[in-house]
C-alpha cells in the first residue's frame, strides 16, 4: 500500500508540472500554439543565423514572442548586424524585430 501511495503522489506532481508547462504561455499573454510558433520562429532563425559564414562564430540571442523578435548579442561589423537583422525579418511569421546588437570586439 505504501509503494501505491508513493506512485499517486509522483503521478500527481507529475501531472501538476506537465499542466504548469502548458499554461505557463497563456498566463503570460500568448497561447500554446502561439508558444509554440515563436519557438519554432526562433530556432529558424538561430538556424539561419548558423548557415551563415560571416556570423556562425558569434553568440547572437533570439527571442520571440507573439512574432515579434527579439535580437542582442555583439559582433564585429555594422555589416554583420545588418545580416542577423536581415535574415529574422525575412524569416517566416515574423511581425517585427527588434534589434539590439551590439558592434564591437567580444
Amino acid at each position: 500500500m505504501r509503494s501505491f501511495n508513493r506512485f499517486s503522489h509522483f503521478a500527481v506532481a507529475l501531472g501538476l508540472a506537465a499542466l504548469t508547462g502548458l499554461t505557463t504561455p497563456a498566463l503570460a499573454g500568448e497561447s500554446a500554439g502561439q508558444y509554440m510558433d515563436d519557438t519554432a520562429i526562433s530556432a529558424k532563425i538561430k538556424a539561419s543565423l548558423i548557415k551563415d559564414q560571416e556570423l556562425k562564430a558569434f553568440e547572437i540571442h533570439v527571442e520571440t514572442e507573439q512574432g515579434i523578435v527579439h535580437l542582442t548579442g555583439t559582433v564585429d561589423t555594422s555589416l554583420q548586424k545588418a545580416n542577423a537583422v536581415r535574415i529574422a525579418k525575412t524569416t517566416e511569421n515574423v511581425k517585427d524585430v527588434v534589434n539590439d546588437i551590439m558592434v564591437g570586439k567580444k
